[in-house]
C-alpha cells in the first residue's frame, strides 16, 4: 500500500477530529469575526476608552479655566505672566532655565 492511501485511511478514520480542527481554525483565526480579531478589537476599544476619558479630564480642565478668565480679571494677568512672560511697567522678568545635558550641548 502506498503512503497516500495509508494517510487517507488515517483521515477518514478520524473524520471528525479534522472537522473539530478545521472548524477551530476557522472560527479562531480565518473568519472576519474570529476570535483573533475580536481580541485585537477589544485592545482597541480599550484604548480608546482611555483615550476619551483622557480627553473628557482635559475638556474640564479647560471648561474650568475658562470660566474662571471670564469671571475673574487677575486670572489673565496670572495666565499672561506665567505663559507670555508678560510684565508691567515698573517690574522686570527674569526667566530661569534648567542647565542642558552634555548630549544637548555637543550638537
Amino acid at each position: 500500500m502506498s503512503k497516500f492511501t495509508r494517510f487517507l485511511r488515517y483521515g477518514w478514520r478520524h473524520k471528525y477530529f479534522w472537522a473539530i480542527a478545521i472548524f477551530v481554525a476557522v472560527v479562531g483565526f480565518l473568519d472576519p469575526n474570529s476570535f483573533w480579531n475580536r481580541r485585537l478589537h477589544k485592545e482597541r476599544i480599550s484604548e480608546l476608552k482611555a483615550d476619551i476619558s483622557r480627553y473628557q479630564h482635559m475638556y474640564a480642565e479647560d471648561t474650568r479655566r475658562l470660566r474662571e478668565l471670564q469671571n475673574n480679571p487677575d486670572a489673565i494677568k496670572k495666565i499672561a505672566r506665567e505663559k507670555y512672560f508678560m510684565k508691567t511697567a515698573e517690574e522686570d522678568v527674569f526667566v530661569i532655565r534648567e542647565n542642558q545635558t552634555n548630549d544637548e550641548t555637543t550638537r
